[in-house]
Formats: structure tokens, C-alpha cells, sequence
């Protein structure tokens, strides 16, 4: 039997694959160094398209950053601005308001308010005013620009209407209020209907012509008084008056708040006191 043979290894297509990559080891290298600085240069050419990107993002974030702080200042400028053309317009009104309030007070300066006279049908208002000043001593009687009986705001109510009598001049209202303030010193009594021609003792009164604001703050003056905070009140040139407890000046209060002020001042130096509102 003849030995067996070894057969002779043929070329296979992995044999001549290795020895080509063998073969081209070098330009394998040079072309993986190729690969790698190409994508080295790609790495750098990106970061500097996204640094240039984000460079000029921050450029344009800062440049509205400046130009919020801008529009920020020139808010802050008009706010200001406003703020300072509100207390213009606060003291403006307060001046118109304080200048309302004087042309108010002048408007009335001379006017006198009858309070408790009966209204009878055809009555003669400015004969009976003559008769008030005929039995104060007053004659002649002051001239007068109109007499007339105010409006009632309720047609149910039981009160007779107040009258109003414009004198002509200021000064003979004060002097006619002072024949009413020595009748009553000397009297020891307030002026009665017999003053105005009526056959009855019931009393009535007279007194300056006051505003709104004014009248509001004598009647609430008034409350205060009934409880022992003020000694006087009184009007004078449409003004109110008023001396408080314990004290020895009169004092002349110009507005509702200011004689709130003082009534909580008082109360609180006297707390066995105790106000409501009437």
C-alpha cells in the first residue's frame, strides 16, 4: 500500500487578503492618519462653528440684556416722572379744592339760617325777618338780596322748612348775630317765636349760613360737646370754633379729619369717656 501524499495548501482569498494587508501595512497606516486628521479637522472646525454660534448668541443675548436694562431706566424715569406729575395733580387739587371751599364760604358769608320758624300759608318772609330785627333793636332792618325757605329733601317730613336770609353786607350779619348773643346773656333765655310776631314761647334759632363741610363738622362738634370734650363751639365767618376741655384758646378746625384727629386725642386723654357716634 503506498503511503498516503500531503496535499500541497492551495492559495486561498484569505491567504492573499492577509498578505495584501501585509504587503500594505503602510499605506494603511498613512491612510488611518489621513482618516484621523481629517477628522480632527472636522472636530476643530465644529467646535469653532459652535463657538462661533454660541459667541455670537451671547453677543446678541448681552446686547438685549443692555437694552432691557435701557427700556428698565426709562421706565424707572417715567414712573418717576408720573409719580412726581400725581403730586402735581395732588396739590393742585387740594388748592382748587381749598379755593372751592373759600369762594364757598364767601358765597355765604353773608347769610343767616332761621331754623324753627312755622310755615304758614302766605307768609311774608321778609316782614317777618323785619320784625326779628325790630325786636333785637335793629331798625332799620339790614337790607336783604333774598329771604327764602329751603327745599325739603322729604315731602313725609314733620319739620318746618329752614330759611335762609342773604343780607347784603357781612358786617351787619355780625352785628345782628351779636343783638342775638346779648339778648340771650342778658335774657338768660333763647329767642322765642314772639320775636318773629307768633303768640307762642317756643324757641327757634338763628345762625350763619354754613357749607356742607362745615355744617358737618358744627353738628359733630355739637356731639362732641353734649359729651364734655369741647366747652364752646360757635361759627364765625362760616367758620367753626370750638375750645376744648382743659384748655383756654379757642381753636378754628378746617376739616372733618382734623377734628376726627382731636376728638381721638381727647378721647384718649380722658379714657373713663367713651364717645358714639349720635
Amino acid at each position: 500500500m503506498a503511503p498516503p501524499q500531503k496535499r500541497q495548501r492551495e492559495n486561498t482569498a484569505a491567504d492573499i487578503k492577509l498578505r495584501t494587508l501585509d504587503a500594505s501595512s503602510p499605506q494603511l497606516l498613512e491612510l488611518i492618519n489621513k482618516r484621523f486628521g481629517e477628522q480632527a479637522e472636522l472636530i476643530r472646525l465644529t467646535e469653532q462653528r459652535i463657538l462661533g454660534e454660541l459667541q455670537e448668541r451671547i453677543n446678541s443675548m448681552s446686547l438685549e440684556m443692555q437694552q432691557l436694562i435701557g427700556r428698565v431706566q426709562q421706565l424707572e424715569e417715567e414712573a418717576a416722572e408720573v409719580k412726581s406729575l400725581k403730586v402735581k395733580l395732588m396739590s393742585m387739587e387740594a388748592n382748587w379744592e381749598s379755593k372751592l371751599q373759600v369762594q364757598a364760604n364767601e358765597a355765604i358769608a353773608a347769610d343767616l339760617r332761621i331754623h324753627g320758624a312755622p310755615c304758614i300759608e302766605g307768609e311774608n318772609l321778609n316782614a317777618l325777618f323785619t320784625t326779628l330785627c325790630g325786636t333785637l333793636g335793629s331798625d332799620p332792618a339790614p337790607k336783604l338780596r333774598d329771604i327764602f325757605r329751603v327745599r325739603q329733601r322729604s315731602a313725609n317730613s314733620t319739620e318746618d322748612p329752614i330759611i335762609i336770609a342773604k343780607l347784603e353786607h357781612v358786617r351787619e350779619k355780625i352785628a345782628l348775630l351779636k343783638l342775638i348773643a346779648d339778648y340771650r346773656r342778658t335774657k338768660k333765655q333763647q329767642l322765642s317765636l314772639t320775636q318773629l310776631g307768633f303768640e307762642s314761647h317756643v324757641p327757634f334759632y338763628v345762625n350763619e349760613q354754613l357749607t356742607k363741610a362745615y355744617y358737618d363738622i358744627f353738628k359733630e362738634a355739637m356731639k362732641m360737646k353734649k359729651l364734655n370734650m369741647l366747652t364752646a363751639v360757635y361759627t364765625r365767618r362760616s367758620l367753626v370754633h370750638m375750645r376744648v376741655s382743659g384748655s383756654e384758646g379757642y381753636i378754628c378746625i378746617g376739616s372733618m379729619p382734623e377734628l376726627l384727629s382731636l376728638r381721638a386725642d381727647n378721647a384718649l386723654s380722658q379714657p373713663e369717656q367713651s364717645f358714639r357716634n349720635g
